[in-house]
């Protein structure tokens, strides 16, 4: 018991670390990025790295990753307006991590992915599949919650995947270079 409780605060520590660590990445690469690029685009952003850890945390703790990055969600979800806003950009956040296990699960129940939690490799194809699947769960729900039109929600989709794109880019260099340092 004692052990499991340790496991899950360390878990809690390293996912909020890296949550918070992406979603500063937008605001200081992805904005500027963005606003010298596409300065159109009011809503979502085009490389969202925050969808990178999420894909992540899904892959590697399935349902446990929605506690483990819900508190740094919350503190991203839009507080200091009014009582709707609040609470849709809860909904939002809390929406956004359920896509991600969502998408994991449904894609390895219908056998487009294998999913072992405790395999030693990481199965890229799975993890691309899958971030994709949390990329377009998470822009229907924006959708379907009138939160964006079309074009916004294919916006959302696009800086989903493009932000899990260069996650998943970092974390493979950091990989490789820790084997090379062994």
């Amino acid at each position: 018991m004692r052990h499991a409780l340790m496991t899950d605060l360390v878990a809690l520590v390293m996912c909020s670390i890296f949550y918070a660590v992406a979603f500063e990445a937008v605001f200081v690469v992805s904005d500027k990025l963005q606003q010298s690029v596409v300065p159109g685009i009011i809503y979502g952003s085009v490389l969202f790295f925050p969808h990178g850890v999420r894909v992540l945390a899904a892959y590697l703790f399935g349902w446990r990753s929605i506690l483990y990055l819900l508190p740094i969600s919350a503190v991203y979800a839009g507080f200091g307006g009014d009582a709707a806003t609040i609470l849709q950009g809860l909904v939002l956040a809390l929406g956004s991590l359920v896509a991600c296990v969502l998408a994991f699960e449904v894609l390895s129940r219908f056998d487009f992915i294998e999913r072992n939690y405790l395999a030693v490799s990481i199965d890229w194809k799975s993890l691309v599949l899958a971030g994709a699947g949390g990329a377009l769960i998470n822009a229907v729900q924006h959708y379907s919650l009138n939160v964006t039109d079309a074009q916004a929600s294919g916006a959302i989709f696009v800086g989903d995947v493009l932000g899990f794109a260069v996650v998943l880019l970092i974390a493979m260099m950091g990989f490789r270079l820790l084997r090379e340092l062994k």
